[in-house]
Protein backbone atom coordinates (compact mmCIF):
# COMPACT_ATOMS: atom_id res chain seq x y z
CA UNK A 1 0.00 0.00 0.00
CA UNK A 2 2.78 2.62 0.56
CA UNK A 3 4.40 2.08 -2.82
CA UNK A 4 1.24 2.22 -4.46
CA UNK A 5 0.43 6.05 -2.65
CA UNK A 6 4.43 6.87 -3.02
CA UNK A 7 4.22 6.19 -7.18
CA UNK A 8 1.00 8.41 -7.39
CA UNK A 9 2.09 11.33 -5.39
CA UNK A 10 5.09 10.88 -7.84
CA UNK A 11 3.88 11.18 -10.76
CA UNK A 12 1.38 13.88 -9.51
CA UNK A 13 4.44 15.89 -8.85
CA UNK A 14 6.26 15.06 -12.17
CA UNK A 15 2.37 15.81 -13.90
CA UNK A 16 2.63 19.11 -12.11
CA UNK A 17 5.71 19.59 -13.09
CA UNK A 18 5.48 18.92 -16.65
CA UNK A 19 2.44 21.95 -16.46
CA UNK A 20 4.51 24.56 -14.73
CA UNK A 21 7.46 24.02 -17.11
CA UNK A 22 5.08 24.00 -20.10
CA UNK A 23 3.11 27.07 -18.69
CA UNK A 24 6.10 28.93 -18.01
CA UNK A 25 7.90 28.06 -21.59
CA UNK A 26 4.59 29.86 -23.18
CA UNK A 27 5.28 32.75 -20.38
CA UNK A 28 8.46 33.46 -21.57
CA UNK A 29 7.57 32.69 -25.57
CA UNK A 30 5.22 35.51 -24.99
CA UNK A 31 7.38 37.88 -23.45
CA UNK A 32 9.81 37.45 -26.01
CA UNK A 33 7.68 38.65 -28.72
CA UNK A 34 6.37 41.67 -26.88
CA UNK A 35 9.92 42.03 -26.09
CA UNK A 36 10.95 42.10 -29.77
CA UNK A 37 7.82 44.54 -30.62
CA UNK A 38 8.64 47.33 -28.57
CA UNK A 39 12.49 46.86 -29.74
CA UNK A 40 11.06 47.40 -33.39
CA UNK A 41 8.98 50.12 -32.46
CA UNK A 42 11.67 51.89 -30.63
CA UNK A 43 14.00 51.23 -33.99
CA UNK A 44 11.71 52.32 -36.48
CA UNK A 45 10.98 55.22 -34.21
CA UNK A 46 14.80 56.06 -33.35
CA UNK A 47 14.89 59.10 -35.39
CA UNK A 48 11.77 60.99 -34.12
CA UNK A 49 13.14 59.88 -30.42
CA UNK A 50 16.33 61.31 -31.23
CA UNK A 51 14.86 64.82 -32.62
CA UNK A 52 12.44 64.91 -29.52
CA UNK A 53 15.24 64.79 -27.42
CA UNK A 54 17.41 67.05 -28.91
CA UNK A 55 14.27 69.71 -29.25
CA UNK A 56 13.54 69.10 -25.38
CA UNK A 57 17.02 69.80 -24.54
CA UNK A 58 16.64 73.23 -26.79
CA UNK A 59 13.91 74.02 -25.46
CA UNK A 60 14.60 73.77 -21.97
CA UNK A 61 17.72 76.07 -22.74
CA UNK A 62 15.30 78.43 -24.24
CA UNK A 63 12.83 78.98 -21.66
CA UNK A 64 16.00 78.88 -18.99
CA UNK A 65 17.25 82.10 -20.84
CA UNK A 66 13.76 83.50 -21.50
CA UNK A 67 13.34 83.36 -17.15
CA UNK A 68 16.51 84.83 -17.21
CA UNK A 69 15.28 88.22 -18.83
CA UNK A 70 11.78 87.83 -17.14
CA UNK A 71 13.71 87.88 -14.24
CA UNK A 72 16.20 91.06 -15.30
CA UNK A 73 13.04 93.16 -16.43
CA UNK A 74 11.25 92.03 -13.36
CA UNK A 75 14.24 93.33 -11.15
CA UNK A 76 14.05 96.81 -13.65
CA UNK A 77 10.30 97.49 -12.79
CA UNK A 78 11.14 96.61 -8.95
CA UNK A 79 13.54 99.42 -9.20
CA UNK A 80 11.40 101.76 -11.01
CA UNK A 81 8.21 100.99 -8.70
CA UNK A 82 10.21 101.95 -5.57
CA UNK A 83 11.53 105.40 -6.94
CA UNK A 84 7.77 105.72 -8.18
CA UNK A 85 6.59 105.31 -4.37
CA UNK A 86 8.81 108.50 -3.21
Amino acid sequence: MNAIGWQIGAILFGISSVIIAVYISKLLNETTKSVNKVNNIIDYNQKSINEIIDDTAKITKRLAELTDIMDKVFGVLKILNIFRKR
